[in-house]
Order: structure tokens, then C-alpha cells, then sequence
């Protein structure tokens, strides 16, 4: 006959789900359920009750689905049998992921394939005992942080890789860059798996991403290098990615004139002429760093004689015609390439 005890958590460190080694009790035994923990009574496979933090004196008051199910007698000290199971609510730190191997993912701004890995860690917390125990421990007797680590591992990994790959994406982050952005980028993958962990009871905390790095030696690491290299000049310059296309399409057109010299290739140079070269003298105007006032530094208009700012004489700077841009020589009263009248200097 189960006599009066005391039932209460006295298993290891570090251990999530610790089963009572005793099933015969009866009511009038005392459970004893501490910080951070949560008791729970099985029977037949099925979870009946839940009890949390506290002391307890164990009746069909507090037992409400067990004594349905055992039909004890309302405050009698009846015997039972029931497996009662401690669950450990405590936060599990420092679980360390990353990718086995380098996975081939397309860079978001340059559309280039990069071998791309990442390390981090992040720790997780039971706060749903009930489902965490079907869903994840299921019938076993004893669960270690070291079983849910290595139960989450893999899992996990492949879907970090998945949230990082697509916020990457639609952050329009370059890889190379990413290190830079290690902050918003664990947020924005800690909100994407945290639908994931909750389906298992558990809490996502602390989600970090260490590194995110590529392989130096890589082909196309270098060609991505380059590409990004290619961009910053031209920002630095003033191109846009448009002009600087024009450019190619000029030359490669010069080049098919002078080895072909048929008369489709003329009549497609004469048709594509005024076009090309409208492309280039824009991108020529823009790109060329034209001094500014050496007064006050503000920007003078082609062939002005003074600043229209502070009214300092320009003296030693190359005019272009306010028309077609071209370059005027001292003394030219009309712009020699279209005709245009050149404003008389002001003394």
C-alpha cells in the first residue's frame, strides 16, 4: 500500500525533464515543485494535470483530471498510481550553430553565386511543459541540455540558413557587407525562426550571429570583389551603371565599324550615331570635376567671367559653350561645333 511521502525534483544539473522514480502514491502525499519547474502527472501515456511552482497536498482538488480518470473518493487518502514527471523551465544558453559546409547562395546586389558560411549561438527556455513534452521528449524518462542541443542542431542550422539567405534578399545586404550588419540581421533571423520554436513549447533567446564569411580564394568571391570595386569608382566618379554601359556599347560599336566596314555596319553606326554620342556627352558632363569658386567655393556656370556668388574674377579656367558644352578657345566671340554666341566678359 503507497503510504505518504514527499515528492519533489532530485535529479542532476543541466537537466530539462526528470522523471519521479516512484508511480505508486496516494493523496494526502505532498509534492513540492520548485523555482523555474513544473510537474506534471501522466498516466497511460496521457498528460492529466500540470502544476507549477509551489507546495501541494496532493487531493482530487488539485488533481481534478487524474481523479476523473482514477476515480478516487473525494479526501480520502486513496492509493494511485501515476508517473510524475519534473520539467525544468530554466534558459539553456550559449547553443552553438553553424553551417557544415559552404553552401552556394546568390549575393542579393550582385546576383553573383558566393559560397557563403555562418556561425552563432542562441539559447532557448521550456514555457509550455505540456507540449514540450509531447512533442519533443515524448515517452523518454530523462532529458539533458545536451539532448535538446543536439536535437535542434542540425534542424536548426538548415533553417538559419534559409531566414539569413532571405533576409540577405530582401534587405538587398551584399554578402561581403554582411559583418557590418550582424545586429539587424540576428534580429531579422530570430523573428523568422521563432514560429519554429514555439511549435515545440520553447522560447527563442538570445539568437546571435557570430560571422558570416566566404572563402577568400573563391573565383567568384574575387569576381564579386571586383564588381563591387567597378561600383564604387563609379559612384566616386558619378557614373551610373547605364552610362557606364553606354561606353561599352560605343566602343564594341567603333570596333565592328572598323573590322567590318560593310554597309549594314555604317548604317547601323549613322542610325545609333546621335544617340551614342548624346549618351557620352552626358556622361562626360557629369563625370568631369569642373573647379568650383575659389572665393566661396559655389559652383560656376560655363563661361562666366565671375562668381555669380560673391562676384570674384574667374580667371585661368577652361569655358565650354552653355549650348552643346564644347570646349571655347580664349577670344572666341561663337562656339566653333554648333555656333552658339559667347557672352561677353564683364570687366
Amino acid at each position: 500500500m503507497a503510504l505518504f511521502q514527499v515528492i519533489k525534483y532530485d535529479g542532476p544539473d543541466q537537466m530539462l525533464i526528470w522523471k519521479y522514480p516512484k508511480s505508486d502514491m496516494s493523496t494526502g502525499s505532498r509534492l513540492v515543485v520548485g523555482p523555474a519547474q513544473s510537474a506534471l502527472f501522466v498516466r497511460g501515456g496521457i498528460i492529466c494535470d500540470v502544476l507549477g511552482p509551489g507546495s501541494y497536498v496532493l487531493s482530487t482538488a488539485n488533481l481534478p483530471i487524474l481523479s476523473r480518470l482514477i476515480n478516487l473518493p473525494f479526501g480520502g487518502k486513496s492509493p494511485f498510481s501515476a508517473e510524475v514527471i519534473f520539467v525544468n523551465r530554466l534558459d539553456v544558453l550559449d547553443i552553438k550553430w553553424g553551417t557544415a559546409r559552404h553552401i552556394q547562395l546568390r549575393d542579393p546586389v550582385c546576383r553573383v553565386l558566393i559560397p557563403l558560411r555562418a556561425f552563432g549561438r542562441f539559447g532557448v527556455r521550456v514555457t509550455d511543459p505540456r507540449r514540450f513534452l509531447e512533442r519533443l521528449a515524448g515517452t523518454a524518462k530523462n532529458w539533458t541540455t545536451q539532448d535538446l542541443t543536439d536535437c535542434f542542431r542540425g534542424v536548426v542550422s538548415s533553417r538559419i540558413v534559409e531566414a539569413l539567405s532571405k533576409y540577405l534578399l530582401e534587405e538587398e545586404i551584399c554578402f561581403l557587407e554582411a559583418n557590418a550588419h550582424l545586429s539587424s540581421i540576428g534580429e531579422g533571423v530570430s523573428c523568422a525562426l521563432e514560429p519554429f520554436f514555439v511549435e515545440y513549447g520553447i522560447q527563442l533567446i538570445d539568437f546571435r550571429i557570430s560571422s558570416v564569411n566566404v572563402p577568400e580564394g573563391d573565383q567568384s568571391v574575387r569576381k564579386l570583389r571586383e564588381v563591387l570595386d567597378r561600383r564604387h569608382e563609379m559612384d566616386v566618379l558619378r557614373f551610373s551603371y547605364q552610362q557606364d554601359r553606354s561606353f561599352d556599347v560605343l566602343e564594341a560599336a567603333a570596333q565592328n565599324l572598323g573590322e567590318g566596314g560593310n554597309a549594314a555596319g555604317f548604317q547601323m553606326g549613322a542610325a545609333f550615331g546621335p544617340a551614342l554620342s548624346g549618351l557620352v556627352r552626358d556622361a562626360v558632363r557629369t563625370a568631369e570635376q569642373r573647379p568650383g569658386c575659389t572665393g566661396c567655393g559655389s559652383a560656376l556656370s560655363p563661361g562666366g567671367a565671375f562668381c555669380p556668388k560673391c562676384g570674384r574674377p574667374v580667371s585661368g579656367r577652361t569655358s565650354y559653350c552653355t549650348k552643346c558644352g564644347a570646349e571655347l578657345q580664349p577670344g572666341n566671340r561663337f562656339c566653333g561645333k554648333c555656333g552658339q554666341a559667347v557672352p561677353l566678359e564683364r570687366e
